[in-house]
C-alpha cells in the first residue's frame, strides 16, 4: 500500500487582505499574534524604506494565514443571508 504524497508547500502570501486591519472579537487572539508579528518585524529602516513592510509578511505567513481563516469565516458567517427560501 503506497502513503500519500505530504501536501505541497502552500504559496506564500505577499499582499495583506482587503478588510486589514479590520478586527472583530471572535479573532482578538489571532489578530493581536498577527499584529504583534506584524510590528515586529515591519519596522522602517528610514523615511524611504519600501522593502521592510514587504518582506515582513514573510516573517508572519502563520500568524496572517490563522488571522485571514479567521476573518473570513467570521464575515462569511456576517453575510450570511438570514432568511429561508422553501
Amino acid at each position: 500500500m503506497t502513503q500519500p504524497l505530504p501536501p505541497a508547500r502552500e504559496k506564500a502570501i505577499t499582499r495583506l487582505p482587503q478588510y486589514f486591519p479590520t478586527s472583530c472579537k471572535q479573532c482578538a487572539t489571532q489578530t493581536d499574534t498577527f499584529f504583534r508579528c506584524f510590528e515586529a518585524h515591519a519596522v522602517m529602516m528610514d523615511g524611504h524604506d519600501v522593502t521592510t513592510a514587504k518582506t515582513s509578511l514573510q516573517h508572519c505567513q502563520t500568524e496572517l494565514r490563522e488571522y485571514m481563516t479567521c476573518m473570513e469565516k467570521y464575515l462569511a458567517a456576517k453575510n450570511k443571508h438570514w432568511w429561508k427560501v422553501w
